[in-house]
């Protein structure tokens, strides 16, 4: 074999070491691109194997695979990690996240999608097995390469340079290795094994909240009116503040400003921060209705152990009935003996039967019929807190159902005409356009708030109508703000004055700086919906 074939050989296999694991992602897609920079690990394998052959002679098979595989876990563990930032957000905790994998898969083999269980099963073990071959042939060329007692030095040499020289810039600050190193993947599982030892043995601090508000409220300035609490799913400031999305959703606003205008109703609208983002929607809903700060999974598992009062427990002491909405709810729900709510209308007991839309399957315009129907429309009933967390606008936000107009049809055997329905399910997902999509399902969410104002106006509830968290990084982008809006709705412009006096504004458009944390709004609305409301107190 020619020596010119040896080196471009040589070079192939450390370009290709070195690339699987200092890659970066594409944002924000699933795909990566490469830099021009050194990964500690490629380095540090290639002294490996050049030691262990001074040392012991040729890699023999068994061991080439063993460190293919150590490899094969580098290489997966740099893939998680780039990209699940620009997916959610966030990076990734394997402790907490993997749990969800099991359910998600359940979700979607209950609603006769194993098929695609199965492709993306398949998918991952055809990448899995052609990296492992890709690995084991690049340790292969090396290993030979090695055995020449001159390639050896050279190379042996080469990588403890690239180490020495990534050491001399951890320890000095006046060496930018930044702009040559990737970041080291081992630094990932480190981070995987704190999040690990945290959630399982935990520190002392981690078992204690901040003290539980000792706050009550009559809720008098309701004046036993119903109230409804809105989770709009992935509703969050982007809505506002990027120019793509907010100049699509003008009409949807201003339709909604129109409507709520022409029945009477008033608004103010505000900025809080979120807890989570992207994803993990529960996190918010338990950080509002307790008014602790719950950003991360292990804290929620230990809020569900304590007996930290809620908003369900404070409506109910007022005398509400306090009732879940909750369409996206399909399995067994533990929470719901914390929360202790006296109805929850989960997937089952809304009784779907039309066509599917998405894995969520129900529209959310079917959910809040159903509910009123069953429960909101009577009027000789004690009054209702309701908790609504919408699911038509979860990603993957399609197919969008078809808005019905005529409410009437929404609970009929033929809720949508064939041409809309057709029409709607005729969409493919495109994850390189996934702003579109966002769009319409705010759209329709937005459409069915105004709904809900024009067939509830003559009861005069109190509505409010917040985001859980933003969008996943793949429509909200890079560097986006955790915050989402609380738009609060009300006939009787009086009951809006403590909100207005807080720092909210008129209107559906958040202005000025966030007035704090979703835990904050919490007490808000405790003392600003009680008789002793006086601004001057809790300032």
């Amino acid at each position: 074999m020619p020596i010119w074939t040896k080196v471009l050989g040589i070079g192939f296999a450390l370009l290709a070491l070195n690339a699987s694991l200092s890659f970066h992602n594409i944002w924000p897609t699933l795909w990566v691109h490469l830099r021009p920079e050194l990964s500690v690990e490629a380095a540090a394998i290639l002294l490996f194997v050049a030691i262990r052959s001074a040392w012991f002679g040729a890699m023999s098979m068994p061991t080439r695979y063993l460190i293919a595989t150590a490899l094969l876990f580098l290489v997966l563990g740099r893939y998680v990690d780039v990209t699940a930032p620009a997916l959610y957000g966030r990076p990734i905790n394997f402790y907490w996240d993997v749990q969800h994998i099991p359910r998600v898969a359940a979700m979607i083999l209950k609603d006769d999608h194993a098929w695609l269980v199965i492709i993306s099963m398949l998918a991952l073990t055809l990448v899995a097995v052609c990296l492992f071959v890709g690995l084991a042939y690049v340790l292969a060329v090396l290993s030979r390469a090695v055995q020449r007692p001159q390639t050896r030095l050279c190379l042996g040499s080469l990588a403890a340079s690239v180490l020495t020289l990534y050491a001399i810039g951890m320890a000095s600050r006046e060496v930018a290795t930044e702009r040559w190193f990737s970041i080291p993947v081992s630094w990932m599982y480190v981070r995987q094994l704190n999040f690990a030892h945290a959630a399982l043995v935990g520190h002392p601090s981690d078992g204690r909240f901040a003290p539980g508000q000792s706050l009550n409220s009559d809720f008098a300035q309701l004046k036993g009116r119903d109230a409804y609490l809105i989770f709009l799913e992935s509703y969050g400031e982007i809505v506002f503040n990027e120019a793509t999305i907010a100049q699509a959703l003008v009409p949807a606003f201003k339709a909604l400003s129109e409507s709520a205008e022409k029945d009477g109703w008033h608004a103010v609208t505000a900025s809080y921060e979120s807890p989570t983002f992207g994803g993990a929607s529960w996190l918010s809903h338990a950080t509002l209705m307790t008014g602790a700060w719950i950003a991360e999974q292990d804290k929620y598992q230990l809020l569900l152990t304590t007996d930290r009062r809620s908003l369900v427990q404070h409506f109910q002491d007022a005398g509400y009935r306090a009732v879940a909405l909750m369409p996206g709810l399909k399995m067994a729900w533990p929470e719901g003996a914390f929360y202790n709510y006296d109805k929850i209308w989960n997937a089952t007991a809304l009784k779907y039967r039309g066509p599917t839309f998405g894995w969520w399957r129900i529209p959310d315009q079917y959910s809040l019929a159903r509910f009123y129907n069953a429960e909101g429309a009577n009027n000789d009933r004690q009054p209702l807190f309701v908790f609504f967390t919408t699911i038509t606008s979860h990603m993957p936000f399609i197919p969008t159902p078809p808005y019905q107009i005529d409410w009437s049809r929404l609970l009929s055997s033929t809720p949508y005409d064939e041409d809309m329905l057709s029409s709607a399910l005729d969409v493919s997902l495109d994850w390189d356009d996934l702003r579109t999509a966002y769009t319409r399902a705010i759209e329709y969410d937005l459409h069915l708030l105004g709904d809900l104002l024009r067939i509830t106006a003559h009861q005069e509830p109190i509505i409010i109508a917040l985001g859980d968290h933003q969008p996943p990084a793949l429509v909200a982008g890079a560097g986006a703000s955790w915050l989402v809006p609380v738009h609060i709705f009300a006939r009787e412009e009086a009951i809006l004055q403590p909100f207005i006096d807080s720092g909210f504004r008129r209107g559906l458009r958040p202005k000025g700086p966030a007035l704090g944390r979703l835990d904050q709004l919490h007490g808000l609305i405790l003392r600003g919906f009680d008789s002793g409301w006086r601004k001057e107190i809790y300032d």
